[in-house]
């Protein structure tokens, strides 16, 4: 009967593994997804401060993704004590690679049964929301979303900056014609003046 609830208890905890590694999984996506659409509606309203929006949700997700992954670990851990039947943990914050089992500060315990308290776990450095936030794990994810949004900012700005000029006009306007002196080329009609509907417009350069 105890083994039956060892098994039961393992598979809780499986459970719980699988829901946050699907939670991470989502996060990614809609991280892309979110950052994607804003990229084309900038593109599409020449608006270049929405590219940069797109670094809210990136940092958000990635604080979010480091919360689940954080947790993800200690539900790892806890599985692993269950399977063992025992753990063995540091009195104090330690990386796994670190920790010397023989030392003094060393503490050790069994876990009860349909125990899910995963907290005891995140005395491990590993374990930590910092330390998951900048790992390996999902760093190069975000960095490398982080980067694509600037470089696209950057880009969106250069071919969205306003390259239209000042020119001085001389103009002369009289029923039939409109005459037109400009300081720059190519001559542009900036506002039109049309005595009927059915007259058009008439360039002529001043010598």
């Amino acid at each position: 009967m105890a083994n039956d609830n060892k098994i039961k208890h393992l598979e809780f905890i499986q459970g719980i593994i699988n829901r946050h590694n699907s939670n991470s999984f989502l996060i990614k996506g809609w991280t892309i997804t979110i950052s994607a659409a804003l990229y084309a509606l900038s593109g599409t309203i020449k608006e270049t401060y929405l590219v940069l929006l797109a670094l809210v949700p990136i940092l958000m997700f990635w604080g979010l993704d480091a919360f689940y992954l954080s947790n993800e670990r200690c539900f790892v851990d806890l599985y692993s004590s269950v399977s063992k039947g025992a753990f063995q943990l540091p009195t104090g914050k330690t990386l796994k690679e670190k920790f010397n089992a023989n030392s003094s500060n060393v503490q050790n315990g069994v876990i009860d049964e349909f125990d899910m308290n995963f907290k005891k776990f995140k005395i491990w450095k590993d374990n930590t929301w910092v330390n998951v936030l900048f790992s390996k794990t999902i760093l190069s994810f975000y960095i490398t979303l982080l980067a694509i949004t600037i470089i696209i900012s950057v880009v969106f700005n250069h071919f969205n900056q306003n390259k239209s000029e000042i020119i001085k006009v001389e103009t002369t306007i009289n029923p039939k014609e409109f005459d037109v002196n400009l300081n720059a080329e190519p001559p542009t009609i900036i506002n039109n003046i049309y005595p009927s509907k059915n007259s058009t417009d008439s360039l002529t350069r001043s010598k």
